[in-house]
């Protein structure tokens, strides 16, 4: 009888463990749809299907002023500053504050609905922001450090206190030089850096 219950026991315990992997692999396998949905959902540059990233007009500053004051803010500074915007289905779903320096585009403030997917907009506008900085001619991007890292999903690369982004004139690997970026953080981007033969 002692025989029958450890066969009773083994074989509920190969059904379990048969089932748990099973159960595994089906999840592994709708990760992957998933993934595959999200990757078809993004468009060129990151940006999700649906969504425009443009630079902000005068006839936004209204909708960036209702976005600013659903996040607390005061609405007088989209009257006052210069805005990169998301736009979904025709309407403003986030802001993300500019200025431009030489050859520089430096981004600040990040203001989205946030009913409308925080992270996919705040990522869209990031890397939107890149291929406005290449129409514009910039060389660079940067952007400040907040809590979020949605500039690293966007393809930026962490320089002490910014996010930092190479759009024009790159080195070799794709990136300015450690030096020409350390010049760069106090406005001399162009300082001649020679090698010397002997």
């Amino acid at each position: 009888m002692s025989m029958w219950v450890e066969y009773e026991a083994w074989r509920r315990r190969r059904e379990d463990l048969i089932r748990e992997a099973q159960e595994a692999a089906l999840a592994r396998e709708a990760r992957k749809v998933r993934e595959a949905f999200a990757e078809v959902e993004r468009g060129p540059a990151g940006v999700p299907a649906g969504t425009e990233v443009r630079w902000g007009l005068a006839d936004d500053e209204p909708e960036i002023a209702d976005l600013l004051q659903l996040n607390g803010m005061p609405r007088w500074v989209a009257f006052e500053e210069r805005f990169i915007v998301a736009e979904r289905a025709g309407k403003l779903v986030g802001a993300l504050r500019y200025r431009t320096e030489s050859k520089r585009l430096i981004l600040g403030l990040l203001v989205v609905d946030p009913w409308a997917g925080e992270r996919r907009t705040a990522e869209a506008l990031y890397a939107g922001a890149r291929e406005l900085a290449r129409e514009l001619g910039a060389n660079e991007v940067l952007a400040a450090v907040t809590g979020m890292a949605y500039p690293r999903a966007a393809g930026y690369s962490r320089f002490g206190r910014l996010w930092f982004s190479a759009v024009g004139r790159t080195g070799g690997d794709g990136a300015p030089g450690r030096w020409r970026r350390l010049f760069g953080l106090w406005g001399s981007e162009n300082v001649p850096f020679h090698r010397t033969t002997r």
